[in-house]
């Protein structure tokens, strides 16, 4: 089982990684990847540059593990 120290709110990670949608959370609100320029060209990226600054519980798709 793994165990993490991410902050959960209501079930979604409000400070943490969420490990469905691949994406960094601060404060509920998904950041950016922070890929460089030069890689992005031909790959159209990640989830986290798709999904940047909105908040994690009105995303489909999310994270919603029980705490436990």
């Amino acid at each position: 089982m793994r165990t993490s120290n991410d902050e959960r709110k209501d079930g979604f990670v409000w400070n943490g990684f969420d490990y469905s949608l691949q994406v960094w959370v601060v404060n509920g609100v998904i950041q950016n990847c922070g890929h460089p320029e030069n890689f992005l060209k031909g790959h159209g990226c990640c989830n986290a540059r798709h999904l940047k600054d909105q908040v994690i519980s009105q995303i489909q798709g999310a994270s919603e593990a029980l705490n436990v």
